[in-house]
């Protein structure tokens, strides 16, 4: 596996039970990833608009961190699921909170961590 370092989504609409990242394939690829390894599995998830969608979920496949000019968080492990039709990869709300991503206005892209919370505000690249 490999690294790469990528801009990501956080939606907090991405529920999950662990901390996950969803990833588009060239990302995947990159990672070696995808194709997926034999320990992958394909699952079903159900969108915000009610509809299903089958991907491929490798679990414990990454080590995920955020990296700031100032300070770097995590590794945090997370599952991965690829995308066929992913552009950009995206946070669940388990690896946002593992990654103790406080979101402070979603529309603007503000954010912070927990412990800069009422001391510091992030913008969204």
């Amino acid at each position: 596996m490999g690294v790469v370092e990528v801009i990501a989504l956080l939606n907090s609409g991405y529920e999950t039970l662990k901390p996950e990242i969803l990833l588009p394939i060239s990302v995947a690829r990159e990672l070696k990833l995808f194709p997926p390894p034999t320990t992958a599995a394909i699952k079903e998830y159900t969108l915000a608009n009610g509809s299903t969608v089958h991907l491929i979920k490798i679990s414990r496949a990454l080590k995920v961190s955020v990296i700031e000019d100032d300070r770097v968080v995590g590794p945090v492990e997370a599952d991965a699921t690829i995308s066929e039709g992913a552009e950009e990869p995206l946070i669940s709300d388990k690896l946002a909170s593992k990654l103790n991503i406080a979101v402070l206005d979603f529309g603007e892209g503000i954010w912070c961590f927990r412990d800069e919370v009422g001391k510091k505000e992030r913008k969204t690249y």
